[in-house]
């Protein structure tokens, strides 16, 4: 039987094999690229009809240890409690969440702009009105946003950027020791506000918070920037937001009340914190998040349905 001649490939084939590889190549980077980190807004947030899953695996998960809890953190003196979880928003294994047992708050981190998209804590009335420890006034980067290599603010890039340092969670809301004030000068705890809001508005919405944890002794608070796509930026990549919110979750009289605010990031702020409340539905509808989510579905409709400004005085 004759034998075949061996198959040949052309030099011209080989060449467009090496063509067709590297397109490939240069395709694949090119998606890569386009991927990139993006913003908390911009991540694929669950649909209504995925909620009721959603919910169930993240109760599921926050019965693991790593979760802060009442069960975790036992009434013991002098023992503090990081909070019920009530405070959480509901977040997805795809954001960046970052916990600080030093000061006793979590934060979503988004590392496109360089800040946290929110951040939660409970604030009790043995927290305020202290004033154990002086203000630290020494922002820097947050440690866990640089050891899990997410970019991160510097405090040079708020230099002469014409924004203040603006807390999210306040300083004066952890002062009994020097440690857990040094926790909010984190920079992923800060974000540019023009000075006009900082120094009086938000201030002054700051203040009432503690006045109502005061009165009501266990607060639930969620606060943060509006992070949306298109943002203008400072030095380092950090964005600058043109709107901040605040919402609030109390128990009290036997039952449950909510408020939220959402105030423009601007030098003069037109009239006061009060006349930008409103009820935690809507601020979830322009924010896209689902606050206080922990509790039952018949509560939570009616809670952050309800604006009761009579109760909020």
């Amino acid at each position: 039987m004759p034998k075949r001649a061996p198959h040949r490939v052309s030099k011209e084939t080989h060449l467009k094999v090496i063509v067709i590889l590297l397109l490939a190549v240069v395709l694949l980077l090119w998606l890569v690229h386009c991927a990139g980190p993006k913003s908390v807004r911009e991540q694929r947030l669950p649909a209504r009809s995925e909620k009721a899953a959603e919910r169930a695996e993240m109760s599921e998960k926050a019965d693991r240890s790593d979760r802060f809890d009442r069960q975790d953190q036992p009434n013991q003196p002098g023992h503090r409690v990081y909070g019920t979880q009530l405070e959480l928003p509901l977040y997805t294994d795809s954001m960046f969440i970052v916990r600080h047992p030093e000061a006793r708050y979590t934060l979503c981190y988004d590392t496109s702009y360089r800040q946290a998209a929110w951040v939660a804590y409970l604030l009790t009335r043995s927290e305020v009105g202290r004033k154990d420890a002086e203000r630290a006034n020494a922002f820097r980067c947050d440690p866990e946003v640089v050891r899990r290599g997410w970019p991160t603010a510097r405090d040079r890039d708020y230099a002469r950027s014409g924004y203040d340092r603006g807390h999210l969670l306040p300083s004066a809301d952890r002062d009994d020791t020097p440690s857990e004030n040094r926790a909010t000068f984190y920079l992923s705890n800060v974000s540019p506000q023009c000075a006009g809001l900082n120094r009086q508005t938000w201030r002054l919405l700051e203040e009432q918070v503690r006045r109502w944890a005061a009165a009501y002794d266990s607060l639930y608070v969620v606060t943060g920037p509006e992070l949306v796509p298109g943002l203008p930026r400072i030095k380092g990549g950090v964005g600058v937001p043109r709107r901040y919110f605040k919402a609030l979750l109390v128990w009290h009289g036997g039952r449950y009340h909510a408020i939220a605010f959402l105030i423009p990031n601007r030098e003069r702020v037109e009239g006061g914190f009060g006349d930008y409340a409103l009820s935690v539905n809507d601020l979830e509808r322009q924010l896209g998040y689902d606050l206080f989510w922990r509790l039952p579905d018949s509560i939570e409709e009616r809670v952050e349905g309800d604006l009761d400004r009579t109760f909020w005085k």
